[in-house]
């Protein structure tokens, strides 16, 4: 795959209280950046670009047009619009911040995979989530940004970004496993929700866990009862009688059942 190509884009400058903000329209994003920070928008939006094209491909559904915002604040954070789920917002506070992990001590980009992750499966489930926990979303994310790291160091390398550097190091999936097998007792729960979304992987492929999304917003997962209904759908899509016993290795680390 050729490196992203910006085919056209339209600048657009005005003040704000912090200096400076420039629009640019690439082929799916709409970026709103402080102009100091334009160099690591650049990057990012290579991939943003990247990823969302690799998620498209695998059967999600992402808009034609997304939203990414690069702002100053006094924090340093990556998060996605949970309400509209059309966009990315990076605060931060400080050039440092969008270093590379050595000197920001921040994976920045597989942050920006990890949010295209969130966006992939809130968008499918209407955001009807309050079943799940908070490892079952994040870890979600965090399976689907360290996958897609992998394809990103295939295509890109490291040149895109400002100060190249080998982020392969601190992401992708040889580092999501030696993650896991390190069994960090703090980060049980974590590691036990993202081998779920591992093994449903390899269960089902990556291009099929989309329909298995889809599934749960079919079958209306969602509490009262929610663990038996995932149970359900899990059974169902799979193709499996009983997956009980497999699932319940996980379960209370998933669902919220009320």
């Amino acid at each position: 795959m050729q490196r992203i190509i910006w085919a056209l884009f339209i600048i657009l400058l005005s003040a704000t209280v912090n200096g400076q903000i420039k629009r640019l329209d690439t082929e799916h994003f709409q970026a709103n950046y402080e102009v100091e920070a334009e160099k690591y928008v650049l990057a990012s939006l290579e991939v943003l670009e990247l990823a969302r094209n690799l998620a498209i491909s695998a059967g999600y559904d992402l808009p034609d047009k997304l939203q990414f915002s690069v702002i100053r604040s006094e924090r340093n954070v990556l998060y996605f619009d949970r309400k509209k789920l059309n966009g990315i917002t990076w605060e931060y506070n400080s050039l440092e911040n969008l270093l590379p992990p050595a000197e920001s001590r921040k994976k920045n980009v597989y942050g920006l995979c990890h949010e295209i992750g969130h966006l992939c499966m809130y968008r499918i489930t209407n955001n009807k989530n309050n079943w799940m926990s908070y490892d079952y979303r994040e870890s979600w994310a965090d399976f689907f940004g360290n996958f897609l790291i992998d394809s990103v160091f295939q295509y890109m390398g490291t040149d895109f970004w400002p100060e190249p550097h080998d982020y392969s190091e601190s992401a992708g999936m040889d580092f999501f496993l030696q993650r896991i097998e390190n069994d960090n007792p703090k980060l049980q729960s974590f590691n036990k929700s993202a081998l779920f979304w591992y093994e449903l992987n390899l269960n089902l492929g990556f291009r099929n866990i989309p329909g298995f999304f889809e599934e749960i917003k079919k079958r209306r997962v969602r509490n009262p009862d929610a663990n038996q209904k995932f149970l359900d759908v899990l059974e169902e899509y799979i193709g499996e009688d009983d997956l009980s016993v497999w699932f319940n290795e996980y379960a209370d680390y998933l669902i919220l059942d009320k």
